[in-house]
Protein backbone atom coordinates (compact mmCIF):
# COMPACT_ATOMS: atom_id res chain seq x y z
CA UNK A 1 0.00 0.00 0.00
CA UNK A 2 2.37 2.61 -1.26
CA UNK A 3 -0.29 5.60 -0.68
CA UNK A 4 -0.66 4.48 3.23
CA UNK A 5 2.73 4.18 3.78
CA UNK A 6 4.00 7.46 2.05
CA UNK A 7 0.86 9.76 4.10
CA UNK A 8 2.01 7.96 7.30
CA UNK A 9 5.61 7.47 7.03
CA UNK A 10 6.29 10.93 9.69
CA UNK A 11 3.27 9.62 11.93
CA UNK A 12 3.04 8.57 15.56
CA UNK A 13 0.35 5.82 17.17
CA UNK A 14 -0.42 4.26 20.21
CA UNK A 15 -2.02 1.35 20.63
CA UNK A 16 -4.51 0.80 23.40
CA UNK A 17 -5.48 -3.50 23.66
CA UNK A 18 -5.56 -5.50 26.77
CA UNK A 19 -4.97 -8.89 24.57
CA UNK A 20 -0.95 -8.83 24.23
CA UNK A 21 -1.69 -11.31 20.95
CA UNK A 22 -4.46 -8.57 19.38
CA UNK A 23 -1.98 -5.81 20.23
CA UNK A 24 1.45 -7.42 18.52
CA UNK A 25 -1.04 -7.86 15.10
CA UNK A 26 -2.27 -4.18 15.61
CA UNK A 27 1.06 -3.15 16.06
CA UNK A 28 1.99 -5.28 13.57
CA UNK A 29 -0.62 -3.96 10.86
CA UNK A 30 0.32 -0.22 11.67
CA UNK A 31 3.92 -0.87 10.94
CA UNK A 32 3.10 -2.59 7.84
CA UNK A 33 1.18 0.66 6.70
CA UNK A 34 4.58 2.43 7.51
CA UNK A 35 3.33 4.09 10.34
CA UNK A 36 7.29 5.66 11.66
CA UNK A 37 6.50 5.13 15.56
CA UNK A 38 3.75 3.17 17.34
CA UNK A 39 4.29 2.93 20.92
CA UNK A 40 1.47 0.24 23.10
CA UNK A 41 0.04 -0.12 26.28
CA UNK A 42 -2.59 -2.71 27.80
CA UNK A 43 -4.43 -0.72 30.54
CA UNK A 44 -6.43 1.96 30.41
CA UNK A 45 -4.82 4.21 33.16
CA UNK A 46 -1.53 3.71 31.39
CA UNK A 47 -2.95 4.54 27.89
CA UNK A 48 -4.14 8.31 29.72
CA UNK A 49 -1.24 8.57 30.92
CA UNK A 50 0.35 8.45 27.63
CA UNK A 51 -2.66 10.46 26.47
CA UNK A 52 -1.73 13.46 28.18
CA UNK A 53 1.95 13.05 28.35
CA UNK A 54 2.09 13.21 24.69
CA UNK A 55 0.17 13.39 21.33
CA UNK A 56 -0.20 11.00 18.85
CA UNK A 57 -1.31 10.77 14.73
CA UNK A 58 -3.13 7.84 15.23
CA UNK A 59 -4.99 6.11 18.67
CA UNK A 60 -6.43 2.47 18.08
CA UNK A 61 -8.36 1.41 21.08
CA UNK A 62 -10.23 -1.44 22.19
CA UNK A 63 -13.57 -0.75 23.04
CA UNK A 64 -13.79 -3.54 26.21
CA UNK A 65 -11.25 -4.38 28.86
CA UNK A 66 -11.24 -7.61 31.07
CA UNK A 67 -10.53 -6.92 34.04
CA UNK A 68 -11.10 -3.08 34.47
CA UNK A 69 -14.43 -1.32 34.97
CA UNK A 70 -13.76 0.91 32.32
CA UNK A 71 -13.84 0.98 28.47
CA UNK A 72 -12.19 2.57 25.68
CA UNK A 73 -15.42 5.15 25.24
CA UNK A 74 -15.32 5.95 28.40
CA UNK A 75 -11.15 6.77 27.82
CA UNK A 76 -11.89 9.02 25.02
CA UNK A 77 -15.25 10.51 26.42
CA UNK A 78 -13.16 11.96 29.08
CA UNK A 79 -10.27 12.84 26.89
CA UNK A 80 -12.82 14.77 24.74
CA UNK A 81 -14.38 16.34 27.87
CA UNK A 82 -11.65 17.89 29.28
CA UNK A 83 -10.04 19.08 26.00
CA UNK A 84 -7.16 16.92 26.12
CA UNK A 85 -7.12 15.31 22.63
CA UNK A 86 -5.78 17.33 19.64
CA UNK A 87 -8.01 17.90 16.77
CA UNK A 88 -5.77 16.25 14.37
CA UNK A 89 -5.48 12.90 16.35
CA UNK A 90 -7.52 10.25 14.79
CA UNK A 91 -9.12 8.15 17.29
CA UNK A 92 -10.71 4.40 16.01
CA UNK A 93 -12.18 2.20 18.57
CA UNK A 94 -12.36 -1.81 17.55
CA UNK A 95 -15.28 -3.73 18.84
CA UNK A 96 -16.85 -7.02 18.46
CA UNK A 97 -20.40 -5.37 19.24
CA UNK A 98 -22.27 -4.15 15.70
CA UNK A 99 -24.77 -2.19 18.33
CA UNK A 100 -21.60 0.08 19.01
CA UNK A 101 -22.63 2.12 16.17
CA UNK A 102 -24.79 3.75 17.99
CA UNK A 103 -22.40 5.25 21.06
CA UNK A 104 -20.20 5.75 17.90
CA UNK A 105 -22.86 8.30 16.52
CA UNK A 106 -23.24 9.57 19.74
CA UNK A 107 -19.76 10.63 20.14
CA UNK A 108 -19.24 11.72 16.25
CA UNK A 109 -17.24 14.63 17.18
CA UNK A 110 -14.65 12.87 18.80
CA UNK A 111 -14.72 9.38 17.08
CA UNK A 112 -12.76 9.64 13.82
CA UNK A 113 -13.98 6.05 12.81
CA UNK A 114 -14.98 2.53 14.81
CA UNK A 115 -13.84 -1.48 13.15
CA UNK A 116 -15.88 -4.34 13.83
CA UNK A 117 -13.15 -7.11 14.61
CA UNK A 118 -12.21 -9.59 13.21
CA UNK A 119 -10.25 -6.49 10.70
CA UNK A 120 -8.25 -6.70 7.86
CA UNK A 121 -4.87 -4.76 7.24
CA UNK A 122 -6.43 -3.06 4.50
CA UNK A 123 -9.88 -2.10 6.39
CA UNK A 124 -8.03 -0.44 9.32
CA UNK A 125 -5.77 1.36 6.76
CA UNK A 126 -9.27 2.84 4.93
CA UNK A 127 -10.50 3.92 8.09
CA UNK A 128 -7.33 5.54 8.96
CA UNK A 129 -6.58 7.37 5.58
CA UNK A 130 -10.13 8.57 5.63
CA UNK A 131 -10.53 10.07 8.80
CA UNK A 132 -6.85 11.76 8.05
CA UNK A 133 -8.05 12.82 4.92
CA UNK A 134 -10.79 14.52 6.52
CA UNK A 135 -8.41 16.39 9.31
CA UNK A 136 -6.93 17.42 5.68
CA UNK A 137 -9.64 18.73 4.34
CA UNK A 138 -10.72 20.74 7.70
CA UNK A 139 -7.04 21.77 8.11
CA UNK A 140 -8.16 25.70 8.39
CA UNK A 141 -10.47 25.21 10.96
CA UNK A 142 -8.18 23.30 13.11
CA UNK A 143 -5.24 25.26 12.40
CA UNK A 144 -7.71 28.67 13.65
CA UNK A 145 -8.09 27.13 16.86
CA UNK A 146 -4.79 25.65 17.43
CA UNK A 147 -3.72 29.68 17.13
CA UNK A 148 -6.64 29.95 19.58
CA UNK A 149 -8.56 32.42 17.05
CA UNK A 150 -11.93 30.87 17.94
CA UNK A 151 -13.76 33.06 16.05
CA UNK A 152 -12.74 32.59 13.14
CA UNK A 153 -12.93 28.91 13.26
CA UNK A 154 -16.45 29.34 14.25
CA UNK A 155 -17.53 31.50 11.37
CA UNK A 156 -15.28 28.72 9.00
CA UNK A 157 -17.27 25.83 10.39
CA UNK A 158 -21.24 28.02 9.96
CA UNK A 159 -19.91 28.49 6.41
CA UNK A 160 -18.88 24.72 5.57
CA UNK A 161 -22.25 23.83 7.16
CA UNK A 162 -24.44 26.27 5.53
CA UNK A 163 -22.68 25.55 1.98
CA UNK A 164 -23.27 21.55 2.34
CA UNK A 165 -19.20 21.22 1.27
CA UNK A 166 -17.82 17.98 2.44
CA UNK A 167 -17.64 17.06 6.34
CA UNK A 168 -20.24 19.97 6.84
CA UNK A 169 -21.97 17.39 9.76
CA UNK A 170 -18.51 16.91 11.35
CA UNK A 171 -17.92 20.85 11.10
CA UNK A 172 -21.54 21.82 12.28
CA UNK A 173 -20.28 19.82 16.04
CA UNK A 174 -17.01 21.87 16.02
CA UNK A 175 -18.69 25.09 15.13
CA UNK A 176 -21.73 24.87 17.87
CA UNK A 177 -19.24 23.96 20.51
CA UNK A 178 -16.82 26.94 19.38
CA UNK A 179 -20.64 28.80 19.72
CA UNK A 180 -20.76 27.78 23.26
CA UNK A 181 -17.35 28.53 24.21
CA UNK A 182 -17.33 31.84 22.64
CA UNK A 183 -20.94 32.80 24.28
CA UNK A 184 -22.89 33.46 21.19
CA UNK A 185 -25.62 30.78 23.08
CA UNK A 186 -28.75 31.79 20.45
CA UNK A 187 -26.85 30.83 17.05
CA UNK A 188 -25.34 27.66 18.86
CA UNK A 189 -28.58 26.44 19.61
CA UNK A 190 -29.69 27.61 15.94
CA UNK A 191 -26.82 25.30 14.44
CA UNK A 192 -27.65 22.69 16.89
CA UNK A 193 -31.53 22.65 15.85
CA UNK A 194 -30.52 23.17 12.19
CA UNK A 195 -28.50 19.56 12.42
CA UNK A 196 -31.46 17.65 13.97
CA UNK A 197 -33.64 19.17 11.23
CA UNK A 198 -31.19 17.78 8.81
CA UNK A 199 -30.75 13.97 10.91
CA UNK A 200 -31.51 14.05 14.27
CA UNK A 201 -28.16 12.63 16.15
CA UNK A 202 -28.23 12.49 19.97
CA UNK A 203 -25.52 15.35 20.40
CA UNK A 204 -27.08 17.88 18.40
CA UNK A 205 -30.32 17.28 21.25
CA UNK A 206 -27.35 17.21 24.10
CA UNK A 207 -26.14 20.37 22.88
CA UNK A 208 -29.64 22.41 22.21
CA UNK A 209 -30.01 21.48 25.66
CA UNK A 210 -26.23 22.51 26.70
CA UNK A 211 -27.47 26.36 25.44
CA UNK A 212 -30.59 26.38 26.76
CA UNK A 213 -28.31 25.77 30.49
CA UNK A 214 -25.89 28.38 29.49
CA UNK A 215 -28.40 30.98 28.75
CA UNK A 216 -29.58 30.96 32.22
CA UNK A 217 -32.59 28.17 31.65
CA UNK A 218 -31.84 25.16 33.11
CA UNK A 219 -35.81 24.30 32.88
CA UNK A 220 -36.39 24.13 29.59
CA UNK A 221 -32.55 22.27 29.69
CA UNK A 222 -34.13 19.71 31.47
CA UNK A 223 -37.24 19.31 29.64
CA UNK A 224 -35.23 18.75 26.25
CA UNK A 225 -33.22 16.11 28.50
CA UNK A 226 -35.89 13.96 29.85
CA UNK A 227 -36.95 13.49 25.81
CA UNK A 228 -33.40 12.63 25.20
CA UNK A 229 -32.74 10.49 27.98
CA UNK A 230 -36.06 8.98 27.32
CA UNK A 231 -34.93 7.78 23.50
CA UNK A 232 -30.94 6.83 24.84
CA UNK A 233 -31.07 5.87 28.74
CA UNK A 234 -27.73 4.95 28.10
CA UNK A 235 -26.05 8.07 26.76
CA UNK A 236 -23.85 8.80 29.77
CA UNK A 237 -23.17 12.65 28.60
CA UNK A 238 -27.03 13.27 29.12
CA UNK A 239 -26.79 12.57 32.49
CA UNK A 240 -24.04 15.30 33.34
CA UNK A 241 -25.58 17.78 31.39
CA UNK A 242 -29.17 17.03 33.06
CA UNK A 243 -26.98 16.70 36.62
CA UNK A 244 -25.72 20.09 36.39
CA UNK A 245 -29.46 21.14 35.40
CA UNK A 246 -30.80 19.63 38.46
CA UNK A 247 -28.16 21.20 40.49
CA UNK A 248 -28.89 24.91 39.18
CA UNK A 249 -32.42 24.25 40.26
CA UNK A 250 -31.84 23.48 43.53
CA UNK A 251 -32.93 20.12 43.06
CA UNK A 252 -29.67 18.46 44.89
CA UNK A 253 -31.38 14.91 45.59
CA UNK A 254 -32.11 14.44 41.93
CA UNK A 255 -28.62 15.78 40.87
CA UNK A 256 -27.15 13.03 43.24
CA UNK A 257 -29.62 10.12 41.67
CA UNK A 258 -28.32 11.61 38.37
CA UNK A 259 -25.22 11.55 38.57
CA UNK A 260 -25.04 7.78 40.15
CA UNK A 261 -26.66 6.69 36.76
CA UNK A 262 -23.55 8.52 34.90
CA UNK A 263 -21.14 6.67 37.30
CA UNK A 264 -23.17 3.33 37.05
CA UNK A 265 -23.07 3.96 33.16
CA UNK A 266 -18.62 4.60 33.29
CA UNK A 267 -17.58 3.56 36.28
CA UNK A 268 -13.60 4.43 35.19
CA UNK A 269 -14.21 8.02 34.48
CA UNK A 270 -12.40 10.36 36.58
CA UNK A 271 -14.51 13.55 35.99
CA UNK A 272 -17.96 11.97 36.84
CA UNK A 273 -16.46 9.79 40.04
CA UNK A 274 -15.47 13.58 41.18
CA UNK A 275 -18.61 15.38 40.26
CA UNK A 276 -20.96 12.29 41.76
CA UNK A 277 -18.41 12.58 45.23
CA UNK A 278 -18.49 16.06 45.72
CA UNK A 279 -22.45 16.37 45.35
CA UNK A 280 -23.20 13.45 47.75
CA UNK A 281 -20.29 15.04 50.33
CA UNK A 282 -21.75 18.01 50.24
CA UNK A 283 -25.15 17.09 50.31
CA UNK A 284 -24.88 14.79 53.58
CA UNK A 285 -23.97 11.63 51.73
CA UNK A 286 -20.54 11.62 53.21
CA UNK A 287 -20.01 7.80 53.18
CA UNK A 288 -20.92 7.82 50.00
CA UNK A 289 -19.06 10.77 48.82
CA UNK A 290 -15.58 10.03 50.54
CA UNK A 291 -15.54 6.09 48.57
CA UNK A 292 -16.19 8.27 45.11
CA UNK A 293 -13.53 10.42 46.15
CA UNK A 294 -11.20 7.70 46.96
CA UNK A 295 -11.58 5.83 43.91
CA UNK A 296 -11.34 9.10 41.88
CA UNK A 297 -7.59 9.43 43.27
CA UNK A 298 -6.53 5.90 43.35
CA UNK A 299 -7.27 6.07 39.48
CA UNK A 300 -6.56 9.94 38.83
CA UNK A 301 -4.81 11.46 41.40
CA UNK A 302 -1.77 11.92 38.59
CA UNK A 303 -4.10 13.03 35.72
CA UNK A 304 -5.13 16.23 34.40
CA UNK A 305 -8.15 15.80 34.73
CA UNK A 306 -8.11 15.53 38.59
CA UNK A 307 -9.71 18.23 41.04
CA UNK A 308 -7.31 18.60 44.33
CA UNK A 309 -10.21 19.80 46.22
CA UNK A 310 -11.28 16.01 45.84
CA UNK A 311 -8.09 15.82 48.38
CA UNK A 312 -9.77 18.55 50.44
CA UNK A 313 -12.67 16.88 51.38
CA UNK A 314 -10.69 13.69 51.70
CA UNK A 315 -8.71 15.84 54.02
CA UNK A 316 -12.13 17.31 56.83
CA UNK A 317 -13.20 13.07 56.30
CA UNK A 318 -9.94 11.79 57.62
CA UNK A 319 -9.80 14.76 60.29
CA UNK A 320 -13.30 13.89 61.36
CA UNK A 321 -11.83 9.80 61.42
CA UNK A 322 -9.18 11.17 63.72
CA UNK A 323 -6.56 9.36 61.02
CA UNK A 324 -3.53 11.26 61.13
CA UNK A 325 -1.62 8.96 58.97
CA UNK A 326 -4.41 9.30 56.28
CA UNK A 327 -4.00 13.50 56.48
CA UNK A 328 -0.67 13.35 56.66
CA UNK A 329 -0.88 11.66 53.28
CA UNK A 330 -3.18 14.06 51.44
CA UNK A 331 -0.70 17.10 53.11
CA UNK A 332 2.24 14.77 51.05
CA UNK A 333 -0.01 14.49 48.15
CA UNK A 334 -1.39 18.31 47.76
CA UNK A 335 2.26 19.33 48.31
CA UNK A 336 3.27 16.85 44.84
CA UNK A 337 0.39 18.59 43.28
CA UNK A 338 1.51 22.34 43.88
CA UNK A 339 5.33 21.41 42.88
CA UNK A 340 4.22 19.82 39.61
CA UNK A 341 0.92 22.35 38.85
CA UNK A 342 1.41 25.11 36.09
CA UNK A 343 -0.29 27.68 37.77
CA UNK A 344 0.54 26.79 42.24
CA UNK A 345 -2.26 29.14 42.85
CA UNK A 346 -5.49 27.17 44.25
CA UNK A 347 -3.07 23.90 45.16
CA UNK A 348 -1.00 25.99 47.20
CA UNK A 349 -4.07 27.04 48.85
CA UNK A 350 -5.59 23.65 49.58
CA UNK A 351 -2.55 22.90 50.81
CA UNK A 352 -2.33 25.54 53.56
CA UNK A 353 -5.70 24.68 54.53
CA UNK A 354 -5.02 20.99 54.48
CA UNK A 355 -1.81 21.55 56.92
CA UNK A 356 -4.12 23.60 59.12
CA UNK A 357 -6.52 20.76 59.68
CA UNK A 358 -3.56 18.47 60.21
CA UNK A 359 -2.19 20.87 62.81
CA UNK A 360 -5.95 20.81 64.54
CA UNK A 361 -5.26 17.33 64.31
CA UNK A 362 -1.90 17.33 66.15
CA UNK A 363 -3.44 19.95 68.81
CA UNK A 364 -1.77 22.89 67.59
CA UNK A 365 -5.17 24.96 67.56
CA UNK A 366 -3.23 28.34 67.61
CA UNK A 367 -2.13 27.87 63.88
CA UNK A 368 -5.63 26.33 62.51
CA UNK A 369 -7.19 29.93 64.60
CA UNK A 370 -4.35 32.02 62.96
CA UNK A 371 -5.53 30.28 59.49
CA UNK A 372 -8.85 31.22 60.13
CA UNK A 373 -8.09 34.98 61.04
CA UNK A 374 -5.93 35.32 57.75
CA UNK A 375 -8.52 33.88 55.68
CA UNK A 376 -11.23 35.63 57.16
CA UNK A 377 -9.11 38.91 56.22
CA UNK A 378 -9.14 37.87 52.48
CA UNK A 379 -12.93 37.13 51.64
CA UNK A 380 -13.51 40.01 49.67
CA UNK A 381 -10.52 39.47 47.51
CA UNK A 382 -10.67 38.15 44.41
CA UNK A 383 -8.70 34.95 44.61
CA UNK A 384 -11.15 34.20 47.11
CA UNK A 385 -13.93 32.23 45.65
CA UNK A 386 -16.82 30.06 46.03
CA UNK A 387 -15.05 27.22 46.83
CA UNK A 388 -12.75 28.98 49.47
CA UNK A 389 -15.71 29.93 51.00
CA UNK A 390 -16.89 26.13 51.79
CA UNK A 391 -13.89 25.21 53.01
CA UNK A 392 -13.10 27.75 55.14
CA UNK A 393 -16.83 27.62 56.51
CA UNK A 394 -15.93 24.13 56.93
CA UNK A 395 -12.59 24.59 59.00
CA UNK A 396 -14.80 27.34 61.25
CA UNK A 397 -16.93 24.09 61.92
CA UNK A 398 -14.39 21.84 63.12
CA UNK A 399 -13.03 24.52 65.31
CA UNK A 400 -16.40 25.43 66.63
CA UNK A 401 -16.90 21.89 66.98
CA UNK A 402 -14.00 21.93 70.03
CA UNK A 403 -14.84 24.96 71.45
CA UNK A 404 -12.23 27.12 70.50
CA UNK A 405 -13.07 31.09 70.02
CA UNK A 406 -13.44 32.43 66.66
CA UNK A 407 -14.00 36.26 67.26
CA UNK A 408 -14.00 37.16 63.52
CA UNK A 409 -16.32 34.50 62.84
CA UNK A 410 -19.58 36.18 62.80
CA UNK A 411 -18.14 38.95 60.06
CA UNK A 412 -16.66 36.59 57.91
CA UNK A 413 -19.76 34.48 57.44
CA UNK A 414 -22.14 37.36 56.85
CA UNK A 415 -19.72 38.75 54.36
CA UNK A 416 -19.23 35.82 52.09
CA UNK A 417 -23.22 35.17 52.63
CA UNK A 418 -23.85 38.61 50.73
CA UNK A 419 -21.01 37.80 48.76
CA UNK A 420 -22.02 33.67 47.65
CA UNK A 421 -25.27 33.41 48.31
CA UNK A 422 -26.93 34.94 44.82
CA UNK A 423 -29.09 31.76 43.89
CA UNK A 424 -30.60 29.28 45.51
CA UNK A 425 -28.10 26.26 44.55
CA UNK A 426 -25.25 27.93 46.19
CA UNK A 427 -26.99 29.65 49.01
CA UNK A 428 -28.03 26.03 50.43
CA UNK A 429 -24.60 24.81 49.50
CA UNK A 430 -23.17 27.08 51.70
Amino acid sequence: MPAASSSLHDASALVIEGNLQSRSILIAQLRELGVGTVAQCSRLLDARRKLEASNFDVVICEQRFERESGSGQDLLDDLRRNQLLPFHTVFVMLTAEASYSKVAEAAESALDAYLLKPHTAARLADRILQARERKRALRAIFSAIDAQNFEQAANLCQQRFEARETYWLYAARIGAELLLRLGRLAEAQTLFETVIEAKTLPWARLGVARAQLESGQPAKAATTLESLIRDDDAYADAYDVMGRAQFELGNFQNALSTYQMATRLTPGSISRLLKHGMLAYYTGEKSEGVELLDRATRLGLDSKMFDPQALMLLAFARLDNNDQRGLQRIVEQLTRLRDRSHDPARPHRLLNMAESLLALQQQQTARAQDDVRRLSNDVLTPAFDFESACNLLTLMNRLVARSLPLYEAEAAVETMALRFCTNRAMTELL
